[in-house]
């Protein structure tokens, strides 16, 4: 794929990263939150330690990451060591690996049909979180992220009951399939396929021409992921030894 089509895909994720973090500042999440560019980099910063995981450098190339040094030396990161994700095969000076990472892209066609019902907010939001079954910090960032009102919301019900929930959000033509879930007793059905799919088709009916996920090797969204079209850009995660 076009490096360039998937510098757009990780600018997507970034400024819905930055969209999430406004609305947990206002939702009162604790931690402070911000996401900013440097140099063609893209940097967000989560400082509350349960929400570490969000504080990332993405958008590194071989040209832009002579900067990582000079971004990671910033007050700006208030004490806070981020992850560094970079393409598989390019090393981060001075940090270490810490795991691997899919960034997954697929192109989309565009589709004339209507886009799907969404769900409600509350009873997507209680279908989410107990499939994540995550309390504290990480749900009220979830909730305050999933309440945006660019999200979409899409649930999959069996004999009336919601089961399991996916969000989508379309960014300037590029759609983001954010966060999935399936409540315990019904995983390994079949609702994630059936909600990727859902939430590509309404996608495409909206216009966009690109759809971008993000994934973990040996987790289930990346066979998900590869049977619905998506190729799968490996990235090495790096951190400060």
């Amino acid at each position: 794929m076009d490096p360039a089509q998937l510098l757009t895909a990780e600018t997507a994720l970034h400024r819905r990263a930055a969209l999430a973090g406004t609305a947990a500042s206002a939702a009162g999440v604790p931690g402070r939150f911000r996401a900013w560019e440097h140099a063609g980099l893209l940097a967000v910063l989560a400082t509350d330690p349960a929400l570490a995981y969000l504080s990332t450098v993405t958008g590194v190339t071989p040209e832009t990451l002579p900067e990582v040094a000079g971004l990671l030396r910033s007050p700006g990161w208030a004490g806070v060591g981020p992850t560094v994700v970079a393409p598989a095969g390019l090393p981060v000076p001075g940090l270490a690996p810490a795991g691997e990472r899919f960034l997954a892209v697929r192109r989309l066609e565009p589709a004339p049909a209507p886009p799907p019902d969404e769900a409600d907010a509350e009873v997507f939001l209680r279908v989410l979180l107990a499939g994540f079954e995550v309390g504290g910090p990480v749900a009220a960032y979830m909730t305050a992220e999933h309440r945006l009102p660019i999200v979409r919301r899409f649930l999959l019900s069996e004999g009336g009951t919601p089961i399991a929930a996916a969000g989508l959000t379309i960014d300037r033509g590029v759609a983001i399939l954010g966060a999935a879930s399936t409540l315990a007793g019904f995983r390994g059905r079949g609702a994630q396929p059936t909600l990727l799919r859902r939430r590509l088709e309404a996608a495409a009916a909206e216009g966009a021409t690109l759809a971008v996920a993000t994934a973990r090797p040996g987790s289930p969204s990346v066979a998900n992921l590869e049977r619905a079209g998506f190729h799968l850009h490996r990235r090495m995660a790096w951190t400060k030894p």
